[in-house]
């Protein structure tokens, strides 16, 4: 008579349970990882989107009205102030900045704990800004008029502009949280005199 084989079956062991639940844990873990970083990410481009956005339309009006060919050289020359010694020290690199420090204006004096020194945002950069762009504006002879757009209350912004001999820079920073305004990209556009020198 033929002799019989059972065939066993085994369970996993102890250990087997131990090492595919650590396995699965790990890619549980990293997928949650991964998912808080795409989130900040996402808020991250949402903002650098926006800010673009914004400075595009704090931007052109003074664009629009800085390349008017009527504007009057005397004009372009009144544009910004004489450079502090904490913007340059060669008074020829930059002809006129506003805000006169540039963009130390918007930054507080260094706070020092121990070693660290801590630099903050002023407290209202905005109004630098507007104070700035309506310098500028104001500076603007042509029958155009720019409009300052109103960029939302929980949105911070910073401008600052210099003037080279006939070339003037736009340069703005925005951001949804003050303490974050100077970590910002900055966007910058450059206008050269079009206007007639000798008016």
């Amino acid at each position: 008579m033929p002799t019989r084989i059972r065939a066993y079956r085994r369970g996993f062991t102890l250990l087997e349970v131990n090492l595919a639940v650590f396995v699965m844990a790990t890619g549980v873990l990293s997928i949650c990882a991964l998912y808080s970083l795409g989130f900040r990410e996402n808020r991250q481009s949402v903002e650098d989107v926006a800010g673009a956005a914004w400075a595009e339309a704090y931007l052109s009006p003074l664009v629009q009205g800085l390349s008017a060919t009527n504007m009057p050289w005397s004009a372009w020359t009144q544009i910004g102030d004489e450079p502090s010694s904490s913007t340059t020290r060669n008074r020829s690199v930059a002809d006129g900045v506003w805000p006169g420090a540039g963009w130390s204006a918007y930054v507080q004096s260094p706070n020092v704990i121990g070693k660290e020194i801590r630099y903050r945002v002023v407290g209202s950069p905005r109004s630098i800004a507007d104070s700035a762009w309506n310098g500028v504006n104001g500076q603007v002879k042509s029958p155009y008029n720019g409009v300052k757009p109103s960029i939302p209350t929980d949105f911070e912004y910073a401008l600052v502009v210099t003037r080279r001999g006939t070339v003037i820079q736009l340069a703005f920073r925005c951001a949804r949280r003050r303490e974050t305004l100077m970590l910002m990209p900055t966007f910058v556009t450059e206008v050269r005199f079009n206007g007639d020198p000798e008016k």
